[in-house]
């Protein structure tokens, strides 16, 4: 017969719930002139979860079930089974097992197709988010990146006096003859004309605020970039993470509707992905500011609650637009259904959103009041003790006060970009003697030549000798030496996070300031627990 189920098709998994018709089963495929590439399994648990534990010990492979009843087949298919079917008390003839292998990989494929197009959805649907979001945070980049450099201008402006007076300096020292009287009348008058030491700290406070309001942005939108397929679940306090998802999207809010913001005191911390909480948060909100553009009032408001009870965490988000109309309200949540304007969405963002939220185990669920407005509320279930243990462990950093060290810290610093070793010696110098390398291999030689290190601080992902193969040359040949390695990057590339999450090394991320990476150092010295950020 002709068949779709092709000799080099993928491993296909049979289900039967009878012993005896299994062994059956498998005689009669091996029997056949061209043997399928099929393996027959007996279950003893009830049909779903046998289907279950199928697909946890046997990935997506094609899974195809031979139920006991109706009941079965309906739950086989619910369970995740690609097809299933009735099985008497006697086995089906060869053309008809055939026939259902075919149909079963047929759908493997169908639904393995349709996981990427799921997959490719979720990520457009992030890119639409971000590209919503461009705009207001080029302007939050914007303004304090300009006064940071009008006020480093100004440094340099007023502070071209003392520079010029220590080329006086140098070049009175230089001369045989000693300095007049004069002279050094007109040095000290030249010095006294710079900035006074009151105005300059002010100026280099401005320069640190500007800094950090810049960095701050830069953290709230890396969780844009960070793929999510292999973020494991963590502990998130849902409060700040809408602050920060709010200081993202609040641009597209301010100016069509007033922001309120009413939390719960105490809600207690969930277990769940960030990043995927914070798309479904901002899809949310995107479309409450999109909302309330479509109808004319004289204050509109976008709310923002959170409160917990003993089972779930709600975080409701209710905006003043116009509502879902009655006979709509019940599609709002299937894919590609709008009902804004064109230019406003695809009409998946809220599909996406409700299909993460099943997927953490929680649900995104809709109320609204057509010509009033709607609330959409995402359901996150509080996690077990054991969870949240579990997921406070694996994110455990502890932060001791490391002691002060009367010598002074070899510090080898590697990074393949020169401003990064420039600050690290301007920053450490202090504190710290300092060897620079501009990648792995000048650090490995520089080892070898016989220079020490306490500490080794390294970037993560470089072109030519990248961190991870430094680290590992360190632990064939200085094994102390890798146990005080600190790793400084910024979101690191896919093909690191795997590795990052198998080595106890501390990771901290770019921009990082000069009181982190000192406290860092001085514990990795002290064999303190690392703290990561």
């Amino acid at each position: 017969m002709d068949s779709h189920f092709p000799a080099d098709a993928p491993h296909t998994l049979l289900l039967l719930f009878d012993g005896k018709l299994a062994t059956s089963l498998r005689q009669m495929l091996e029997g056949l002139p061209a043997t399928p590439n099929c393996q027959v399994e007996t279950a003893e648990l009830p049909v779903s979860d046998a289907v279950r534990q199928a697909r946890l010990s046997h990935g997506g492979k094609p899974l195809g079930v031979y139920s006991p009843d109706e009941s079965g087949v309906l739950a086989a298919i619910d369970a995740g089974a690609d097809d299933s079917l009735v099985l008497g008390s006697g086995l089906p003839s060869q053309q008809a097992v055939l026939a259902f292998l075919d149909r079963v990989h047929l759908r493997a494929r169908l639904r393995r197709h349709q996981e990427r197009l799921q997959a490719s959805a979720v990520q457009s649907e992030k890119l639409a988010a971000l590209g919503t979001v461009v705009a207001g945070v080029a302007h939050e980049v914007n303004n304090p990146l300009a006064a940071l450099m009008l006020t480093v201008e100004a440094i340099r402006v007023q502070l071209g006096p003392l520079f010029d007076a220590r080329n006086r300096v140098r070049g009175l020292v230089e001369r045989e003859r000693g300095a007049s009287l004069d002279e050094l009348t007109e040095l000290a008058q030249s010095m006294r004309s710079g900035v006074p030491s009151h105005e300059a700290n002010e100026l280099v406070d401005e320069v640190l605020s500007a800094s950090e309001t810049i960095a701050s942005v830069v953290r709230d939108l890396k969780v844009f970039a960070r793929p999510d397929d292999t973020e494991e679940p963590q502990v998130v306090h849902l409060p700040e993470l809408m602050d920060q998802v709010v200081r993202i999207v609040g641009r597209e809010i301010t100016p069509f509707a007033a922001l309120e913001r009413d939390y719960a005191p105490d809600v207690p911390p969930v277990v769940a992905s960030r990043t995927r909480l914070t798309q479904v948060f901002t899809n949310v909100l995107i479309n409450a500011a999109h909302a309330v553009r479509e109808v004319q009032r004289s204050v509109h408001r976008i709310r923002v609650s959170i409160r917990a009870d003993d089972d779930a965490v709600a975080v409701s988000i209710s905006d003043t637009g116009p509502g879902i109309p009655h006979d709509t309200i019940e599609h709002i949540f299937d894919p590609f259904f709008t009902t804004k304007r064109e230019d406003f969405g695809t009409g998946l963002g809220l599909s996406i959103s409700r299909s993460i939220m099943r997927g953490l185990g929680g649900d995104l669920l809709v109320e609204s009041v057509h010509g009033v407005g709607a609330t959409f509320v995402a359901l996150i279930q509080r996690p077990s003790r054991v969870d949240l243990l579990k997921a406070m462990q694996n994110a455990a950093r502890f932060r001791q006060t490391p002691a002060r060290r009367a010598q002074r810290i070899a510090v080898l610093a590697v990074d393949e970009d020169e401003r990064m070793l420039k600050a690290y010696a301007s920053s450490l110098r202090e504190h710290c003697d300092v060897l620079l390398a501009a990648d792995g291999q000048e650090a490995i030689e520089l080892l070898l030549s016989g220079s020490a290190a306490d500490v080794v601080v390294t970037d993560l992902a470089m072109a030519s000798v990248d961190g991870r193969a430094l680290l590992e040359w360190l632990e064939a040949n200085r094994p102390e030496l890798a146990l005080r390695t600190i790793f400084v990057t910024t979101d690191p590339p896919p093909e690191y996070q795997a590795y990052l999450r198998e080595i106890r090394v501390p990771v901290l991320q770019k921009p990082i300031t000069r009181a982190r990476l000192l406290s860092q150092i001085e514990r990795a010295v002290g064999f303190i627990p690392n703290e990561s950020g």
